[in-house]
């Protein structure tokens, strides 16, 4: 048994045909198996072993030593080698209870021994595990820190990068947003002088003098009795505010009687209205006639359902007017229309997990098939969605795709690649590869394994 102050870990080294081919430290307690499979612990290309077989075999966390008819060497008890005969006479080795005649053995830290099949030698004992290495660290002076390793020069040109946007930022975020124009009175005076300098000012007309006009220049005195009647006007006080405003309320003014805003703004350019009365109304009194009058290739019908064609001007010949009457756009039978009663039908596929082989897990790791399926199974949706998103288009569609990727020590899934395709859909394959891309496996002992694992699928509606 082990010591819990000290465990030590088994040893294995393989001699084949005198030459020393292999030796491994097993530093994690497992079953350890030997065989011509490559899915084995040790993969020993052998005519003499069988295919796979548990020669230290883990039970209860001890080693037992499994031999089989056939095998023979020595294991040393008690610093005593006995060889396997005298093993089982000494009650050491038991039948297995296998009905072939294997025999196991306990085994303890102090045992040791060899075992021979064939040409094939397996030398076994338990040591202290070695120290791992340890990492090779540089001096402080050489490592240095992280203000050392900063470029400086860098760090300030990002940083007053940073600050200049912030602000610019905040200045533009504080900004008010400027008013919208109201109107023709909230024009630039620029534009207002523009539109100025281009009307020209109204003629003055001279005004005939009355009669009583001469009279009263003739006669002083009646001017002198009119301007006594007359009574002189208050005048009224005006803030310049307010003079302002009628100043540039009059100039406004004179600016739209005199432009194309008179048009715009009112019917015609006479009274009140709006540009809408004056599109309006503007054509109420043109006839339809009369409007494309000139226009050929157009004919007109009359009140007496003639026509008559401008092209053919100045000659005689009338036509008549084909028509639609209301009784030709009724519908003539009545009653629900029928809509019909095709559904969508769910399209659904069944996928089949087909049972790994040993040949189908293969490497220098060691992962058993069953903890790979397991993994597969539970994510078995991800693969039957990529199945049956091509199903939708191909409802015949059935085969067979093999799926072979690589297993890392850390459990993730690298070289992931499609070796047998027999849906002739390359969509399926290439989606199912990126799906197993993304699963997590247990982690395999002593490195990496490489699965090649094959999907079948059918239509199952």
């Amino acid at each position: 048994m082990a010591q819990a102050g000290n465990p030590k870990i088994l040893r294995v080294g393989i001699i084949q045909n005198n030459e020393f081919i292999e030796e491994r430290l097993l530093r994690k307690r497992h079953s350890v198996t030997i065989g011509q499979a490559s899915g084995n612990t040790f993969s020993v290309p052998s005519s003499s072993l069988p295919r796979q077989f548990a020669l230290f075999e883990l039970k209860g966390g001890q080693y037992h030593l499994n031999i089989r008819p056939g095998m023979s060497g020595k294991v040393a008890v008690d610093d005593q080698p006995l060889d396997f005969d005298a093993l089982r006479g000494k009650g050491l080795a038991r039948p297995s209870g296998t009905g072939d005649g294997q025999l196991s053995m306990a085994l303890s830290e102090g045992h040791r021994g060899r075992v021979v099949v064939g040409d094939v030698t397996f030398l076994f004992q338990f040591v202290t595990p070695p120290p791992p290495p340890s990492r090779l660290q540089l001096p402080a002076a050489v490592r240095g820190g992280l203000v050392r390793s900063l470029d400086w020069p860098f760090v300030t040109t990002v940083l007053a990068s940073f600050v200049v946007q912030v602000f610019s930022i905040a200045f533009i975020v504080t900004r008010d947003y400027p008013e919208p124009p109201r109107g023709i009175d909230a024009l630039p005076d620029r534009f207002v002088r523009m539109l100025e300098a281009d009307v020209k000012p109204p003629e003055v007309k001279k005004e005939e003098v009355s009669d009583e006009k001469k009279d009263e220049e003739k006669d002083p005195d009646k001017v002198e009795e009119k301007v006594e009647k007359v009574e002189p006007k208050k005048a009224v006080e005006r803030s310049p505010e307010e003079v302002a405003k009628k100043v540039e309320k009059a100039r406004v003014a004179r600016v739209r009687n005199n432009t194309i805003l008179k048009f715009i703004g009112t019917n015609g350019g006479d009274g009140e209205g709006s540009i809408v009365d004056t599109l309006k109304s503007g054509a109420i009194d043109l006839k339809m006639a009369e409007a494309f009058d000139g226009a050929s290739g157009l004919q007109v019908a009359d009140s007496e359902d003639q026509v008559r064609d401008r092209r053919m001007a100045g000659l005689s010949g009338t036509g008549r007017v084909a028509g639609i009457d209301n009784d030709a756009l009724r519908a003539k039978d009545t009653g629900p229309v029928e809509t019909g009663a095709k559904r969508e039908v769910a399209v659904k596929g069944s996928v089949e997990l087909k049972r790994l082989r040993d040949d189908d897990v293969v490497g220098t790791g060691v992962l058993s098939p069953a903890s790979i399926a397991s993994v597969v199974g539970r994510r078995k949706s991800a693969i039957k969605s990529c199945y049956e998103k091509q199903l939708r288009h191909n409802s015949k569609l059935a085969g067979k795709v093999r799926i072979q990727f690589t297993i890392e020590q850390s459990g993730r899934v690298s070289s992931v690649k499609v070796v047998e395709d027999t849906l002739s859909d390359p969509l399926v394959g290439k989606c199912i590869a990126n799906a197993v891309q993304r699963f997590r496996f247990d982690k395999p002992d002593g490195g990496s394994v490489t699965v090649a694992f094959p999907f079948v699928f059918a239509p199952s509606s």
